[in-house]
C-alpha cells in the first residue's frame, strides 16, 4: 500500500512540474522549428530574438529553432514558400500588415487556449501581462492569432531643447499647437517635418484626425460604409480642411512636396525643423544624426475643439508573433511564445533594441519614455489607418491612399477629396459584389 501511495504521488508530482514548466518540459522526442522573420539578421531586434531563441534551446535540450531572417518583405516570401509546401512553424511581422494578409487569409494558429495558461514569471494567465488593448487590437471573431512583442506609438517627436529655447510648452488642443506654430516659425525653425512620397506617413495626420473628432473606429466604419456616403461626413471636410491649413500657413514647408524619405525627418535631426508625426522608432534611426545634447520628447496628437476623441486615445503600431496553423508542434511554439513575454526576455528587447514592447512593467528607453507612458495611459488605442490597413490592404492602396496622396500634396481641395472618396468607394464595394 505504501509503495502505491509513492508511486500515485511521484506521478502526481510529474503532472505538476509538466503544468508549470509547460507543454515543452514533459516532452523528450527531438522537436525542429521553423521561424521566418522580418528582420535582417544584423539589426538589434534580430539579435534580440537569436539571444531568445538560444536560450530557449538551452531550457529545452530536445527543440531546436530554425531562423530565417528575410528582412522586410518577409510575408510575401512566407506566403510562397507555405504554397509550395516548406513548413514554417512561427513569423513575425508588422502586425498590421500580417493581420492583413496571413491572419485573414487562414494561416494562423488561434492563441486563446495557450494566452489562458499562466505567465512563466507571474501567477496570472498570459493574457494579464500584456499591455491594455495590444491583444485585443486584431482579435478575429473572438480569436487571438497575433502575439504582439514590439510596441510603437504615433506621435509628435521633438528636441525638448528646441521647445525650451522657443517658450512653449507641449500642446493639449489643437488651437495650442497652431499657436506653438506660430512661435516657431517666428524663431526660424520648420514647425513641421514631414515626407513627400510616403502615404503610410502622411495618413497618421489623417487617422489621428479623425480620430480626435469622432473618435478612434469612425475611419474604420467609414471605410465599411459601402455606399460610401460616410465619406460625406462634416469630418471629412473639416480634418480635410485642418491639414491643408498646415501647408497653408507654412507650418509644413512647400518644399516638403518633393520631399523622398528620410528627406523631411532629415530636417528633424540637422536642426531645421521642430517636430514630426511619425512613429516611436524615429528616435531609434536618426540616433546617429542628432547631436549628442539632443532630448527627445514625444507627445499625442492634440484634441480638436467639440471632438469626441480624446488626447489619450493613442495610435498603435505593433510587431507580432504569428503561429502557422499546420505546424506540427503547436505547443512547443507556443511556449517559446510564453517565453519570449517574461519580464526579463522583454527588459532585453526594451534595452538592446532600444524599442517599445508590450509587456505590462517593463521600463522603455529614456529616449522614447513618452512613448511608454502614452501606452500606459492609453485610454483606447487604434491601429495603422484606424484599422485600415489591417482590414482593407487593397482599398487602402487603390482608393484611399491615392486620394489621400493628391490631397496632402495639394493636387485637390478638402471638397474634391470628400466627394473623390465618396464615389470612389461605392464604385469599389459595387466591383467586389
Amino acid at each position: 500500500m505504501f509503495k502505491t501511495q509513492k508511486l500515485v504521488s511521484f506521478a502526481l508530482l510529474l503532472v505538476l512540474v509538466a503544468v508549470t514548466l509547460g507543454p515543452v518540459a514533459a516532452q523528450d522526442k527531438p522537436v525542429e522549428l521553423v521561424f521566418w522573420s522580418m528582420w535582417n539578421e544584423s539589426e538589434g531586434q534580430a539579435l534580440v530574438i537569436q539571444q531568445w531563441i538560444d536560450e530557449f534551446e538551452a531550457a529545452h535540450p530536445n527543440v531546436t529553432i530554425n531562423a530565417v531572417w528575410n528582412g522586410r518583405q518577409n510575408q510575401t516570401l512566407v506566403r510562397t514558400a507555405l504554397a509550395g509546401g516548406t513548413v514554417i512553424d512561427i513569423v513575425d511581422q508588422d502586425a498590421d500588415q500580417i493581420a492583413g494578409g496571413l491572419m485573414q487569409e487562414g494561416f494562423g494558429l488561434p492563441l486563446n487556449a495557450y494566452l489562458d495558461m499562466p505567465a512563466l514569471d507571474e501567477d496570472v494567465p498570459l493574457r494579464d501581462v500584456f499591455l491594455p488593448g495590444t491583444l485585443e487590437l486584431f482579435a478575429m471573431d473572438g480569436e487571438t492569432y497575433l502575439l504582439p512583442y514590439i510596441y510603437n506609438t504615433v506621435q509628435f517627436w521633438y528636441d525638448k531643447r528646441v521647445f525650451e529655447e522657443v517658450g512653449i510648452e507641449v500642446p493639449l488642443t489643437w488651437d495650442e499647437f497652431l499657436a506653438n506654430n506660430d512661435k516657431l516659425r517666428e524663431a526660424g525653425y520648420a514647425p513641421i517635418a514631414a515626407e513627400g512620397n510616403e502615404p503610410g506617413y502622411s495618413t497618421f495626420y489623417l487617422a489621428n484626425m479623425i480620430a480626435r473628432l469622432k473618435g478612434p473606429g469612425f475611419l474604420l466604419q467609414t471605410v465599411e460604409d459601402h455606399t460610401g456616403e460616410m465619406w460625406r461626413d462634416p469630418a471629412y471636410l473639416e480634418s480635410s480642411r485642418m491639414l491643408r491649413e498646415l501647408w497653408d500657413r507654412g507650418d509644413i514647408p512647400a518644399v516638403t512636396v518633393g520631399y523622398v524619405w528620410p528627406q523631411g525627418q532629415n530636417t528633424l535631426a540637422f536642426g531645421q525643423a521642430a517636430q514630426s508625426l511619425v512613429g516611436s522608432w524615429l528616435p531609434i534611426e536618426l540616433s546617429l544624426q542628432v547631436d549628442p545634447g539632443w532630448v527627445w520628447g514625444g507627445f499625442n496628437f492634440p484634441a480638436v475643439e467639440g471632438g469626441e476623441g480624446s488626447v489619450a486615445d493613442t495610435q498603435a503600431l505593433l510587431l507580432a508573433f504569428m503561429i502557422v496553423k499546420d505546424t506540427a508542434h503547436p505547443d512547443e511554439a507556443a511556449e517559446f511564445l510564453r517565453f519570449i513575454m517574461t519580464k526579463e526576455n522583454q527588459q532585453l528587447m526594451a534595452d538592446q533594441a532600444l524599442v517599445g514592447v508590450t509587456r505590462i512593467g517593463v521600463p522603455w528607453s529614456e529616449a522614447i519614455t513618452d512613448a511608454e507612458e502614452a501606452a500606459m495611459n492609453a485610454e483606447s488605442v487604434f491601429p495603422d489607418v484606424d484599422g485600415v490597413y489591417a482590414r482593407y490592404p487593397e482599398f487602402l492602396t487603390t482608393v484611399l491612399w491615392i486620394n489621400y496622396a493628391d490631397l496632402w500634396q495639394g493636387k485637390i481641395t478638402p471638397e474634391e477629396f470628400s466627394e473623390h472618396m465618396a464615389t470612389q468607394s461605392a464604385e469599389y464595394w459595387a466591383s467586389q459584389e
